[in-house]
């Protein structure tokens, strides 16, 4: 007597699901970002503690205006913190952008030419960075910060002990107060594009979607389908990008700009992602979040400076952010 044994038939094996950006809304409202937001608010009217004469129209003006920069630099900063690296290649690849945008406008090239070769080529520092964390696995922080120091170094040797480098007027002039748009700083309108941009990419692109699918687990990125080599490559080539622009625009804020002009942006720019709700591990964060954070951060020191201490005491703060909202995101995570 046989006995028939019945195989169900293969099921099909269902698509593969793509991650999501961002996390649902029934979440936003205990979000560290809308806790940072509210803490900028809270900050302001504090400040007259540092100088009598704000809070000011002045100081609202000068910290959207500075925190400007900051803003652009951790927005490259916190798309790498979002696939679970972090780049120390900042300082030399902001400096990189100064220099280049200085050099070549000095050299004849019209502004806007000038500008977006030394971003291209910023972009392109940073894809090598991608490629060598994806092709060979290594930390992203040593293959960053080894980059980082090699990019410095070729810097100060083509330099060769040069003084600062120029700024065109047109580009100095976007950072005047005097400058407006309906009778608002220009400088503020770039700080609107920026946060705009920033949180289009971030969240509703899909190099973005894939970012936070890296972070939370590269094999499940691999099972959804995403090119983990290729999203490696573009997050940091975007990062890249994203400091040459922010050298671009320190250099014209100043007039003109040196090869340390980037050193002073490396510790903000992981601490306004961390303090704006990013997981340093990766997986989580949003760019509204970072940008709170930058301005919290900038505010602070415009506070710090009216106060008449030294730029060390700026690092102390920032390091010292960075190591509380290490621990809130811990206590927050066991306790939830």
């Amino acid at each position: 007597m046989t006995s028939e044994t019945t195989n169900p038939a293969p099921a099909s094996s269902p698509p593969a699901e793509q991650p999501t950006a961002t996390p649902p809304r029934s979440q936003w409202w205990r979000s560290q970002a809308l806790v940072v937001w509210v803490l900028l608010l809270l900050c302001l009217p504090l400040s007259r503690l540092a100088n009598e004469g704000f809070p000011s129209v002045s100081l609202l003006v000068n910290v959207a205006i500075l925190g400007l920069f900051l803003a652009v630099i951790a927005f490259g900063q916190g798309l790498v913190i979002l696939t679970g690296g972090i780049d120390l290649s900042v300082a030399s690849t902001v400096a990189l952008g100064a220099y280049l945008t200085g050099s070549l406008w000095t050299g004849g090239l019209p502004v806007a030419v000038a500008v977006v070769a030394a971003v291209a080529v910023c972009a392109a520092v940073g894809a090598v960075n991608g490629l060598i964390i994806s092709r060979f696995g290594f930390p992203a922080f040593i293959v960053t910060l080894a980059v980082g120091t090699i990019l410095g170094s070729v810097l100060l040797g083509a330099a060769r002990g040069a003084p600062a480098q120029a700024s065109p007027d047109s580009l100095s002039a976007l950072f005047r107060q005097d400058t407006t748009m309906l009778g608002v700083p220009v400088a503020i309108w770039l700080l609107v594009v920026v946060a705009a941009l920033g949180s289009f990419i971030q969240h509703q692109t899909t190099l973005g979607v894939r970012a936070y699918a890296l972070g939370n687990s590269v094999p499940a990125a691999r099972n959804a389908r995403v090119d983990v080599g290729r999203t490696t490559v573009s997050v940091y080539a975007v990062a890249g990008a994203a400091y040459g622009l922010g050298g671009v625009m320190l250099l014209g804020y100043a007039s003109g700009a040196d090869l340390n002009v980037g050193e002073p942006w490396l510790l903000p720019s992981i601490a306004a992602v961390v303090v704006g709700g990013a997981a340093i591990r990766g997986g989580s964060g949003s760019y509204g979040g970072t940008l709170a954070g930058a301005l919290l951060l900038t505010l602070l020191g415009i506070d710090i400076s009216a106060t008449g201490l030294s730029e060390g005491y700026k690092q102390i703060v920032y390091g010292a952010v960075i190591v509380i909202a290490l621990l809130g995101s811990r206590l927050a995570g066991r306790r939830f």
